[in-house]
């Protein structure tokens, strides 16, 4: 049975070290934490991301929990430890030529990735690939999915900023460049597409 933890009424700067204190205290049991905001509950979600513990995120009579299973992420210590897979993508399309094909391409690719037993810990978002993560875009149900997996989904400020796109963002957070650069030397397998 999991422990839980009430972080609801509580700022997310107050919730997250009382959610790290107690995942300390209770390392080898699943925890779940009790948010009463999307915005909190998904920020847990990032938390524990970064932190190599599985999570899932659910709602429930508008309260949202976030599982947080720490015994998994124990048991791939002991065996192996898990690469940390970070994904760029630069643009709207997958490879170079066509680009009808390269739009069909980073669709399927998404479409495909959600799907995948391992997914990587980030996706990040730059220049033109920003579009992605924007109102529109034709991966965005592929990209909540990934997002509720644990996967991070990260775009550039700067970028957004320059293809004035800021106020459209629907997945995910925004990040600095030299965030961007700790998350992608972090990563043990970085593939840019």
């Amino acid at each position: 049975m999991a422990d839980k933890i009430d972080v609801r009424g509580m700022s997310v700067h107050q919730s997250l070290p009382f959610i790290l204190e107690n995942l300390k205290n209770r390392e080898s049991h699943p925890i779940t934490t009790l948010a009463d905001s999307l915005e909190q509950a998904r920020q847990i979600q990032e938390m524990a991301c970064l932190r190599g513990i599985d999570s899932y995120l659910e709602e429930s009579n508008g309260e949202y929990l976030i599982h947080l299973n720490q015994t998994a992420l124990q048991e791939r210590d002991k065996s192996s430890s898990p690469r940390i897979c970070v994904v760029v993508v630069t643009g709207c399309t997958l490879g170079r030529g066509e680009q009808a094909l390269g739009k069909t391409l980073m669709r399927s690719y998404f479409y495909h990735l959600k799907q995948c037993r391992s997914c990587p810990k980030t996706v990040i978002f730059l220049n033109s690939g920003v579009a992605l993560t924007v109102a529109g875009s034709e991966i965005l149900d592929d990209l909540r999915i990934l997002a509720e997996k644990g996967v991070e989904i990260l775009s550039s400020d700067t970028c957004l900023e320059f293809y004035g796109l800021k106020s459209s963002l629907v997945v995910g957070r925004t990040a600095g460049m030299k965030e961007i650069i700790e998350i992608m030397h972090r990563g043990e397998n970085t593939l840019i597409l």
